[in-house]
């Protein structure tokens, strides 16, 4: 097949998925619109400020108390240790919902075709005793097919042995401000939390908002979102704030298993795989890195300061 041929060809699968999805968010959109599911990454974090268990604990008990039942937590299986495996059961018994995220390295940089089915086995098998696992994966390093060959190799291997994707489409940078309320607490200096839950309420706001903009723009209707947050500190305080705060804009937490066994209602099936962003997929627009930036970048920090400003935290910022 030419390129020519080869171009075509894909651009008549973009319209034809476009066209798919638009009539599946006009079908869908009264019961599917302003929906959005929590997933957690850094799970089992050592203790910091909060005790490891505790905090855990307290961020389980406190969207329980905001009525969300059930998150996903990104899971990368070294972190299981004999002093973290009570915070794994306590996963379980409450029902969260486990996804494999990897055994050893990050999932961001691995280069080697078999690498990624050696630490995706090797994740697997130290999750599968948990009822609440059922072989979903999550790995960002496949989103915006930097290998294609690697891509399809790894897409191939995760159909044939019965995994399931799961992707995330809104993250915000809350290790920073997290880290920023560590350096200062460290310092032996106080925070005003409640100041600091507004701050991190705006954060997380701004960013919903503006992928559910960007999305009925595109798209003409809201899709779901999984917003990417961390199981840290600040997560434990303020999680009940920052979801009061959207169900006050209309937005509604749904738990994971919805979406991920619901693939009629669920735009994202057209990436496959990919983890993280499906707007290339519908658009055949190019994937724009500095979207999905893991670190925060300068312009990112200083965001994260002009929330915490406007706050009257000007203490927690760097000089």
């Amino acid at each position: 097949m030419s390129i020519v041929e080869r171009i075509e060809l894909l651009t008549l699968k973009h319209i034809f998925i476009f066209s798919i999805v638009m009539l599946t968010g006009i079908l869908t959109i009264q019961s599917h619109a302003q929906e959005i599911i929590i997933a957690f990454e850094d799970t089992l974090a050592p203790t910091t400020t909060l005790d490891g268990t505790a905090r855990t604990k307290m961020l389980i008990r406190n969207m329980a108390r905001a009525d969300v039942k059930q998150a996903m937590f990104l899971i990368r299986t070294k972190t299981i240790t004999p002093h973290t495996i009570d915070r794994m059961m306590y996963y379980d018994e409450t029902g969260q919902f486990l996804v494999n995220a990897g055994h050893n390295y990050s999932m961001l940089h691995a280069s080697k075709s078999f690498g990624y089915p050696i630490d995706i086995m090797k994740a697997n098998a130290a999750l599968k005793e948990y009822q609440n696992y059922h072989k979903h994966v999550f790995f960002p390093y496949l989103y915006d097919g930097r290998d294609r060959q690697l891509l399809e190799q790894l897409q191939n291997y995760l159909v044939e042995h019965n995994y399931s994707p799961t992707y995330v489409t809104t993250r915000v940078h809350d290790v920073y401000m997290n880290r920023l309320y560590h350096e200062r607490t460290s310092a032996g200096r106080t925070v005003d939390i409640r100041q600091l839950e507004k701050a991190y309420i705006k954060m997380i706001v701004d960013a919903v908002m503006a992928y559910d903009v960007k999305a009925r723009t595109i798209l003409g209707f809201s899709p779901r979102q999984v917003l990417l947050l961390h199981e840290n500190d600040i997560a434990a305080y303020c999680i009940v704030g920052a979801i009061d705060a959207l169900n006050a804009k209309g937005f509604k937490i749904i738990s994971p298993e919805k979406v991920f066994t619901d693939p009629i209602g669920n735009p994202y099936f057209v990436s496959g795989f990919s983890a993280v962003s499906y707007m290339p997929y519908l658009t055949g627009l190019p994937f724009a890195a500095d979207e999905w930036n893991p670190v925060a970048t300068k312009k990112d920090e200083a965001q994260i300061h002009s929330y915490l400003s406007e706050q009257g935290l000007e203490s927690l910022i760097p000089q």
